[in-house]
């Protein structure tokens, strides 16, 4: 990363996030699945495989300080923003930075997917972006993709609840053990998910022998948890399916979409003991992809 005259860095940082209005509640996570309640409908107990996960506001801030720190950059050089409910939004963001002297200007998506955000919208914002501040030279790195690293996290996840977790949905047995891998829903005409079969395959080659795992949207396009879920248990013929969402941070489409269908798939196959994980949270390993896309834009300019 080239340096200006004051031995500072001239770039600025943008980490961009789909953002969320909602705060957490143990009711709103995975923790609360199955779990014995109060009257008023409130989780009794928290189990020992919570992973407390912070709120969406909370969480990506934290993600945006261990950024700065890997990237080795200080606090004025990067900013949060968020493509909804919580601002700045990305004009007002990359202004932030123009004003602060800084204009050479990453954008890095922090964006699971390859959907309608990370794909329609991006190219919206840096033609937005770039007609409001023509003196800001707009960088817009990859997105997170499928990575080793995530194929890692997801099976921490199952690991985790099965050596915490005394229950027919987590006890080896002579049938294969069902995992199923929820991303948040985005319409077919913008994300063909092939990345998120890549990634079940990488999950399914880590977890080894004795393992099935499937893929699916939690709502709108294909493929969906109810196919998903027929292809382990009917083809695949589990004895168990343990969904592990594919979300960083709990709310509405982890309670909803995610949970919600695996009600519907408790129901259709009352003979398979059924799971539901944490999401992912923040964890250094997807930050560090984050990391390096940046990277590779500041190394690509320096050319």
């Amino acid at each position: 990363m080239s340096e200006d005259i004051n031995g500072k860095s001239p770039w600025g940082v943008v980490l961009l996030a789909h953002g969320s209005q909602r705060g957490t509640s143990k009711a709103e996570c995975s923790c609360a699945w199955l779990q014995p309640k109060t009257p008023s409908g409130v989780p009794s107990e928290t189990p020992v495989w919570c992973q407390d996960c912070p709120s969406t506001p909370d969480g990506l801030r934290q993600v945006a300080s261990r950024l700065q720190g890997m990237l080795g950059i200080d606090q004025s050089q990067m900013v949060l923003s968020c493509l909804e409910f919580i601002e700045p939004f990305p004009p007002e963001a990359v202004r932030i930075l123009g004003e602060r002297g800084f204009h050479q200007v990453v954008l890095a998506p922090f964006l699971l997917g390859n959907g309608k955000h990370a794909t329609l919208e991006m190219n919206e914002i840096l033609e937005e972006v770039r007609g409001q501040l023509p003196g800001i030279q707009l960088h817009l790195a990859d997105g997170i993709g499928v990575d080793a690293n995530l194929a890692e996290l997801v099976v921490q996840r199952v690991r985790e609840l099965e050596e915490s977790t005394k229950s027919p949905a987590t006890d080896p047995g002579p049938d294969p053990r069902g995992i199923l891998l929820v991303k948040a829903g985005t319409k077919t005409e913008y994300d063909d998910c092939i990345w998120l079969e890549e990634l079940g395959q990488l999950v399914e080659d880590r977890l080894g022998a004795g393992y099935a795992v499937a893929v699916a949207q939690s709502h709108y396009g294909d493929p969906t948890m109810d196919t998903a879920a027929a292809k382990l248990a009917e083809t695949r013929g589990v004895s168990s399916i343990m969904c592990v969402p594919y979300l960083f941070f709990p709310g509405i489409i982890l309670q909803r979409n995610v949970i919600g269908g695996m009600e519907q798939i408790k129901e259709r196959y009352p003979q398979v003991a059924m799971s539901v994980t944490p999401p992912l949270g923040v964890d250094d390993r997807i930050v560090a992809i984050t990391a390096d896309r940046v990277r590779q834009v500041w190394s690509q300019a320096a050319q």
